[in-house]
């Protein structure tokens, strides 16, 4: 409790406990009247951390929302606690009970990196889960996700978790028609394309559950060759038209990349041979926009606009190989200058010697010598 947010601000047990903490003895503390209501039922937890924390007046110096309660209730959490069933989450479940830290705190229960073994918790119980008949190992997939991973191993903490799709308070599972909004708030050019394309309509007439019917949705894996492979021939013929385009599309992002691939170790390889390669580095960068844009717009469905931008990343990676090579010419010209100059170097270094040495070698030079030491 020392360590929580709630006592850091002053607030103590009588706060959520109730009872009169003045009183001298702690039959006195808990005697009837003094509002003591002990360990409290899990409906009465929701209703007591709202009392504060849906109270604008006490919530406004902290800059806390206090919709949290009005948003749980529509949650399935909430209507299901409110209609009776005690065993959903409420707000101790994820917060803690005595030991609530800051969100933001790295220590914290609800912090972005701890949140989704949090929910794992309940989600991850199959005897609860089997009673609502839904799955227990939904974080064991989100682990191996592109989603869980980037969370999990390399600990970025805008990657989507739980709540980025399910939201928090207002927790629900996210309909079909839905999911294409859900993603689309962190994927704004994939959805902006997608609506671009033939799928759409198929999906206005609910045959096409727009990104989870090709990415799936807790375990979604990296767009690769292999999603063109296995997850096209779902609903198309591979030997049909659309299988036909997609192929179109698969080559020029591949060759794109591979385009880039290859440009960047050459413009490192030059920087490390010593040559001058800012400008390159510049027209690099252009290139890899173009090379990223190509992968949201591929969700367009159209060879023609996704070309647009793979003959721009072929001609500019060009540009820049081409460019390299002339100034691995020019520092071959230079290197082969200089062989001139240094034999011309020697030669001279040569002839001085010899003739230091034919003034020293003199017979009149070691008497003036001798009289000199003399």
């Amino acid at each position: 409790m020392k360590g929580s947010i709630h006592s850091q601000q002053g607030i103590f047990c009588d706060r959520c406990h109730g009872g009169d903490p003045a009183q001298s003895t702690k039959e006195l503390a808990k005697a009837p009247g003094t509002g003591y209501i002990g360990a409290p039922s899990k409906k009465q937890i929701a209703e007591m951390c709202g009392n504060c924390h849906a109270n604008v007046e006490i919530m406004n110096f902290y800059g806390i929302r206090t919709d949290q309660l009005a948003q749980y209730k529509t949650s399935m959490h909430g209507k299901k606690l409110f209609q009776g069933d005690t065993n959903v989450a409420v707000c101790s479940d994820c917060h803690g009970e005595h030991d609530i830290l800051p969100v933001g705190d790295p220590g914290s229960s609800v912090y972005p990196l701890n949140l989704s073994k949090t929910c794992n918790r309940c989600h991850g119980n199959e005897k609860l889960m089997s009673q609502y008949k839904l799955p227990s190992d939904i974080f064991k997939i989100y682990q191996t996700s592109v989603h869980g991973k980037a969370l999990l191993e390399k600990k970025d903490t805008g990657a989507a978790s739980c709540i980025s799709c399910h939201g928090y308070h207002g927790a629900v599972p996210p309909g079909a028609r839905d999911v294409g909004t859900t993603c689309g708030k962190c994927h704004m050019n994939e959805k902006k394309h997608f609506l671009e394309s033939v799928h759409v309509t198929a999906s206005e007439q609910g045959k096409f559950s727009e990104c989870i019917s090709c990415h799936g949705n807790h375990e979604v894996k990296p767009a690769s060759k292999v999603l063109y492979d296995q997850t096209c021939i779902r609903c198309h013929s591979a030997e049909g038209p659309e299988a036909k385009r997609g192929g179109e599309i698969l080559k020029m992002l591949t060759e794109a990349e591979e385009k880039l691939r290859s440009t960047t170790a050459l413009v490192k390889q030059a920087s490390i041979e010593g040559i001058f390669v800012e400008p390159e580095m510049a027209s690099l960068e252009s290139v890899k926009t173009n090379v990223i844009a190509m992968a949201p717009l591929q969700h367009t469905l159209s060879p023609e606009r996704v070309s647009e931008l793979h003959k721009k990343v072929i001609s500019n990676t060009a540009d820049i190989d081409r460019s390299i090579h002339q100034k691995r010419q020019s520092l071959w010209l230079r290197k082969l200058a200089l062989i001139p100059m240094w034999a011309l170097i020697i030669v001279m270094i040569s002839a001085l010697w010899a003739k230091y040495r034919q003034l020293h070698a003199r017979p009149g030079n070691k008497k003036d010598g001798k009289e000199k030491r003399s």
